[in-house]
């Protein structure tokens, strides 16, 4: 049976605003792990120097280097932030409105509706690992940041699986039985 499904605003706003922050945050991660790697830009900036005469060493290279990455870097800081705000306010919902899905744990739910629930919940304990761990590296103790930044890492590769995950879910349901979720969680 096919039941309508429809999105208020807040909810909404709270999925769309967490997706493109965190598409912006994965982007920083992936540029800061290719193009901007700093070897790789103190590699470019050493090259481009040498043909106008000009020699640096290794090490001042990587230095600029970390410094022009470290501008674009701040931007996963600042959407880090908004990251927080979203998750915050959307456990705030999820407690306030409940689930837009079955528990994994319902008799009534489908394997399907378990599976889903499963996905989310791990979602949602993968950002908030991120979140938590990206705080403590912005304002916890010195003595412990090492383990929190490999964790914090770490606690990123959730976030891939899932949005392939999240991806395909859509493309079968537009195929399937629930066409026009997409325009429902634009428009309402």
């Amino acid at each position: 049976m096919r039941t309508q499904v429809h999105f208020p605003l807040l909810h909404r706003l709270l999925h769309w605003g967490l997706a493109l922050t965190m598409m912006v945050m994965l982007l920083t991660v992936l540029l800061r792990l290719g193009w901007m790697e700093k070897n790789h830009m103190a590699a470019v900036i050493t090259q481009g120097l040498a043909k106008i005469d000009v020699l640096i060493t290794d090490k001042q290279a990587v230095s600029i280097a970390k410094g022009i990455r470290g501008v674009m870097f701040k931007w996963h800081i600042y959407f880090g932030y908004a990251v927080s705000v979203f998750v915050v306010a959307r456990f705030a919902y999820m407690v306030k409105f409940g689930l837009h899905y079955p528990s994994a744990f319902s008799a009534q739910a489908t394997t399907k509706q378990k599976f889903q629930a499963w996905v989310y919940w791990l979602f949602y304990a993968g950002v908030a690992m991120s979140v938590s761990t990206g705080l403590l590296l912005e304002f916890g103790p010195e003595a412990i940041e090492q383990q929190v930044e490999t964790i914090h890492k770490l606690a990123l590769w959730y976030f891939i699986p899932f949005i392939s995950l999240h991806l395909a879910g859509i493309l079968l349901a537009e195929a399937g039985h629930d066409k026009g979720v997409v325009s429902k969680m634009i428009g309402g």
